[in-house]
């Protein structure tokens, strides 16, 4: 009997899971975790098992019926085997009292090999740039926590759930708000406030106001008004999220953004409506800037849009962010932007405080595991 540590990509299809998890049972083995990972690849599966037979076998049959063809396993331990929830609250619990620990912390929250403090800002000799092994967690804005480890990569979840950890241990701030003022990089001041029911009429009257062309790149189909249903769920906050724009001196919405849930675990849906003469003045970015703290906020890993492959301008904004664009199919073109660690705190607080003690910033955390 031996334990390992599977991750595969599956296709995203009704029987792939099932089909995959049969070819693990067909070798021996019996699934004891389960985690749902999202990263620059796709969906990813990571398999805690517990092999009875050769675990080869089982791993050359996993390959073939997945995405890329290609099977990452490692060996596990026992101590690994345990819900994921439950280990990441009692690293909170133990943080509260000790939260110079927080590089000990996230190691053992990720399973990584080594932690440390660091300036984010600053290469350093002895952790080489590896993006796919190293994870550098923002606590700070000067400090953070290099994570290493060598056996597989980090995944846009576990970014997210490091950046949840040190927020847990920061002074509070709220949640990122949905209602207040931005300006954009052409000086250029917008109210934003969340939409509810009483927006209906002046979110119908800025549909009116776009031309063909703009609401076609939208909805992927020319619009003079929303159905009653589909303001519905702009309103419904078991939906998501969505936030009007109006110029400071100005009473009616320029602009739409829109925030949505997918039943991808961790990962939210953007798209954005800006109004004809209102395009080109970074209203669009200023929102897509916005949602993505919100996103943070949130504790999701990763926003997508949906872009219309003629909409130049929305893919430009989505490669500013340092969003992946995959190419068009059918026309579509989608955007992939990792959002995990996005929101640093401005008020590190006693966590920055004790930083010089021991464990803190230069120094390395000792694997206690081993």
């Amino acid at each position: 009997m031996s334990l390992w540590r599977i991750r595969t990509v599956v296709e995203d299809r009704p029987g792939q899971l099932a089909d995959v998890v049969d070819a693990m049972a067909a070798h021996g083995g019996n699934v004891v975790g389960l985690s749902i990972h999202a990263d620059a690849a796709g969906v990813v599966d990571e398999f805690v098992v517990d092999v009875r037979d050769d675990h080869r076998a089982m791993l050359a049959e996993v390959a073939r019926r997945s995405v890329t063809d290609s099977v990452v396993a490692v060996a596990a331990h026992p101590r690994e085997v345990g819900d994921d929830v439950t280990r990441a609250l009692l690293l909170t619990a133990r943080l509260r009292s000790t939260p110079n620990l927080l590089p000990e912390a996230l190691r053992e929250l990720l399973l990584a090999d080594e932690a440390s403090w660091t300036n984010p800002g600053r290469p350093v000799a002895e952790f080489p740039e590896e993006p796919e092994t190293t994870l550098v967690v923002p606590v700070g804005p000067l400090r953070g926590v290099r994570l290493r480890r060598a056996d597989r990569p980090f995944t846009w979840t576990e970014s997210a759930r490091a950046d949840a950890l040190v927020r847990s241990v920061l002074p509070p701030t709220g949640p990122a708000p949905t209602n207040g003022s931005m300006v954009t990089h052409r000086g250029i001041e917008l109210f934003v406030h969340q939409v509810g029911g009483a927006d209906a009429d002046a979110v119908q009257r800025l549909h009116r106001r776009c031309t063909p062309e703009t609401t076609r790149r939208r909805y992927f189909s020319s619009l003079r008004e929303l159905a009653p249903r589909m303001l519905d769920v702009f309103c419904d906050p078991d939906r998501g999220l969505t936030l009007a724009a109006r110029p400071s001196r100005a009473r009616e919405p320029v602009a739409l953004a829109h925030l949505m849930y997918t039943l991808d675990p961790g990962v939210g849906e953007v798209a954005f409506l800006v109004e004809d003469s209102w395009q080109g003045n970074g209203v669009g970015t200023s929102l897509a800037r916005a949602l993505t703290a919100i996103a943070a906020d949130w504790g999701l890993a990763e926003v997508r849009a949906e872009i219309a492959a003629a909409n130049l301008p929305m893919q430009r904004i989505m490669r500013r962010l340092g969003a992946t664009l995959r190419p068009p199919v059918e026309g579509v073109v989608q955007a992939r932007l990792p959002v995990a660690g996005t929101v640093v705190s401005r008020r590190p607080g006693r966590l920055m405080t004790l930083m010089t003690q021991a464990g803190a910033a230069g120094r390395s955390t000792p694997d206690v595991r081993r």
